[in-house]
Parts: structure tokens; sequence; C-alpha cells
């Protein structure tokens, strides 16, 4: 008796596989050319945002590298004023210094001067 339940529910199994199958052997078509379908419009989809992002990239390194030539150039350019600038003191500077020297030298080499007479010396006071 078990053995008839056992071959019973195996049929069973049997039928509802074999009805399974019939059902959705038609649609397997359908479905794998909706996979298919999906798949190119997402390959698609995936060059082009590829493209796009490599574009961005081209485009961001390049302003970026622009920015850093300006950078270059604005320092280059406020290094040249600066140098020019401190030359120009420098150069101020030493002329200040030596016409100061220059000064000093002649100071240094006038005679002394007299003492004004109405100074009284310490000897013709008394």
């Amino acid at each position: 008796m078990r053995f008839l339940i056992r071959l019973a529910v195996l049929a069973l199994a049997a039928v509802g596989a074999k009805a399974l199958y019939d059902k959705l052997a038609p649609k397997q078509e359908q479905l794998r050319g909706t996979a298919d379908t999906f798949l190119d419009r997402t390959s698609t989809a995936a060059r082009e945002l590829g493209s796009q992002v490599s574009t961005a990239a081209q485009r961001v390194a390049s302003t970026a590298k622009s920015g850093a030539q300006d950078v270059r150039e604005t320092a280059e350019r406020e290094s040249d004023a600066l140098r020019a600038t401190a030359s120009a003191q420098a150069d101020e500077m030493t002329s200040a210094a030596k016409d100061a020297k220059d000064e000093a030298t002649r100071v240094l080499q006038e005679p002394p001067t007299s003492p004004s007479p109405s100074v009284s010396s310490p000897s013709s006071s008394s």
C-alpha cells in the first residue's frame, strides 16, 4: 500500500512538472529576447557612459593644466617684479651709503675750525 501511495505522489509530481514545462517553455524565447534586449541596452549605455567619463576626465585634466600654467606665469611675473623692486631698492641704498661715506670722508678731511672768540679759555680769564 505504501508503495502505491508513493507511486501516486511520484506520478502527480511528474504531471505537475510536465504542466509547468508546457506553460513556461513557450515563454523561454520571449524571456531570452527580453534579457538580450536588456543586455544590449545596458551595454550601449555603459559604453556611452565610459566615453562621457573619459571626455570629462580629459577636460578636467586640461583645465587643471591650464590653471597650473596660469599660476606659474603669474608667479614668474610677480617674481620678476619683486626682483626689479629689490634691485632698485638695493641700488638706492648703495647710492645712499656711498653718499654718506663721501660726506663722512669730506667732513673728516676738512681742517678743524678754530674756536670762536666768544669762548673764553681758562688761562685768559685770570
